[in-house]
């Protein structure tokens, strides 16, 4: 067991919490899975990414506590050194810096994503450029379902602007798919510390807070990528309200409610394992309840592309309230995506193919004939 001796200084969280992880011979997605975090959660934290939440860090300990190799005095040194780290100002002006650019390859052209980054460089040269031609902020929304690189293509994105025009860029996690999305006081007081805004004895209310950020915002030019949105509420007090900004967001869903956005749809890569679903899809799938899968599988009828949401309902038996549960069930499981039309949602080819692979595997053609019918019959289907 680790002594107060083998490890790091205290100070030192991200140091000291590799060291411990290692010791108790986790990988970072099984330490994530037993705290109930994101594996992307405890990524940053060892970078030194984010600013570390007492009850994340009391998740971490209390698993690397339990470890006979780690102990519990050793992982209550986490404790204290999370406390430390907050306890004063951040050294550095910008704590929410964007990481390191994408290595190269990460994003290949011939994988259909420098498309998605000419697109975004566009509105980052309209938005920030010498000679902008935007009189208000710039929001792109970057979506697709897990493992189609969202993440990789907004920073690699913003890279290039701030490179190319001189501009700083921030991102900002938000934690939308973990058990503990970031709530928008915390989103709007991280970004007003990266601006050097000193905390507040007492906190002002969140609105109030909201306003302090976007006029500390207003007047200066950059890009701000807000990783992993859940949904349109948690990004809306954070975007700035004046020009000169690109605000680029990562999204399992299409976030249509963010009107006057421009959306970027990614679809799963070549690479996609060979039942025809991104990376890891197949296990989502088996997952689902009953009702998803089934109408998961049910997709395979339809052409890819964006369909509304009566759509769904011709699909199964369900019933329109029990459809429209099990299509939010899909979306929120990475399988589908919102499309930009309120009321709609976005299949893509892969995902199709997945879909098609699950089809043929489970049900006879019997089983949905009488859906193909009803597809023909309604007005609503794709032409």
């Amino acid at each position: 067991m680790p002594t107060p001796t083998d490890l790091p200084s205290p100070m030192d969280l991200p140091t000291l919490l590799v060291a411990l992880r290692r010791s108790a011979g986790l990988s970072q997605e099984r330490l994530a899975e037993a705290a109930g975090l994101s594996s992307r959660t405890v990524g940053n934290l060892e970078r030194g990414r984010v600013v570390p939440q007492p009850l994340t860090v009391e998740r971490i300990a209390a698993v690397l506590g339990a470890a006979t190799s780690v102990g519990a005095a050793a992982a209550g040194q986490l404790t204290r050194a999370a406390a430390a780290s907050t306890a004063g100002p951040p050294e550095t002006a910008h704590p929410l810096a964007l990481p390191d650019p994408t290595p190269p390859g990460t994003v290949p052209p011939g994988n259909g994503r420098e498309s998605q980054l000419r697109q975004i460089g566009e509105l980052a040269t309209a938005a920030v450029g010498p000679e902008p031609s935007t009189t208000g902020p710039t929001v792109v929304v970057v979506y697709g379902p897990a493992g189609t690189g969202k993440t990789e293509v907004a920073v690699t994105a913003a890279h290039r602007a701030c490179r190319r025009y001189g501009v700083d860029g921030l991102l900002l996690d938000l934690a939308g798919t973990s058990r503990q999305p970031l709530a928008v006081g915390t989103a709007i007081d991280r970004l007003l510390r990266a601006f050097g805004v000193p905390e507040h004895r007492a906190p002002l209310p969140v609105l109030e807070r909201a306003t302090l950020l976007r006029s500390v915002m207003s007047g200066r030019r950059g890009i701000l990528v807000l990783d992993d949105a859940y949904a349109e509420e948690q990004v809306r007090p954070v975007l700035p309200a004046s020009a000169g900004w690109l605000t680029i967001v990562t999204s399992r869903s299409g976030l249509a409610g963010l009107f006057g956005a421009r959306w970027c749809p990614l679809e799963s890569p070549p690479t996609a394992v060979a039942t025809g679903g991104p990376a890891g899809s197949d296990t989502a799938y088996l997952r689902l309840p009953a009702a998803q899968r089934q109408l998961f599988r049910r997709l395979a009828l339809l052409r890819p592309g964006d369909h509304p949401a009566t759509v769904a309902e011709l699909l199964t038996d369900l019933g329109p309230a029990a459809t429209a549960h099990a299509l939010d069930g899909l979306i929120e499981a990475g399988l589908l995506t919102d499309a930009p039309q309120p009321g709609s949602f976005r299949l893509c080819p892969t995902v199709r193919r997945h879909a098609a692979a699950r089809l043929r595997q489970e049900e006879t053609v019997e089983l949905w004939r009488d859906t193909c019918l009803r597809l023909r019959r309604h007005p609503d289907r794709q032409q």
